[in-house]
This record gives C-alpha cells, sequence and structure tokens, in this order.
C-alpha cells in the first residue's frame, strides 16, 4: 500500500531549506564551543570544520572516533543549533 502523493505546495513547505547567513557564523561557533566540555568530559571533542548552506559539519575526535554513540552526539548538536539559530532545516554532519 503506498501513500498518497503530496501537492507541490505542501513538499515545497516541508522541504525548504534555509541557508545559515554569514552573521550567523560567530552564534554557530560559540553554540559548539558552549557544548564542547560535555563532550571533553567523555573523551572526545568536537571541531567546527565548515557550514555551507544549512550544514554545519563537525569533525569527531577522541573517544568519539568510531563510538556508536557519537551520532547522538551530533543529533544533540543538530537540536541545540535548531534552538538557538531558530532554523529547523540546520543539518549536522560529521566532517570526512
Amino acid at each position: 500500500m503506498s501513500n498518497p502523493p503530496l501537492d507541490s505546495e505542501e513538499t515545497a513547505t516541508t522541504l525548504a531549506i534555509t541557508p545559515i547567513p554569514a552573521e550567523s557564523l560567530p552564534l554557530v561557533r560559540d553554540t559548539i564551543e558552549r557544548l564542547r566540555p560535555g563532550v571533553q568530559r567523555d573523551g572526545g571533542d568536537l571541531e567546527l570544520v565548515t557550514v555551507q548552506d544549512n550544514i554545519v559539519r563537525l569533525r569527531l575526535k577522541g573517544a568519539c572516533v568510531g563510538c556508536a554513540m557519537s551520532a547522538q552526539t551530533l543529533g544533540g548538536v543538530r537540536r541545540e543549533l535548531v534552538k538557538v539559530l531558530g532554523n529547523p532545516s540546520v543539518r549536522v554532519l560529521p566532517a570526512p
């Protein structure tokens, strides 16, 4: 059984991507710096690598490398950035 197709207006609203403006970059950096001590207490670390469009790329370090909970850590950073920036389309991904 398939789902009914979404009308184009609903799809556009649901999939809207809002880039992170350049003037918000200090807020992104400050938020990550504020979250780092909690990650460091568990033996890991986060490094902001790049912000492009709505994507924030972080390098995971220390105990975070290969940790099964690293996706949860990135999700927590995303939730905090969404709250601080007021932008639900923010994505947080690991840097290669």
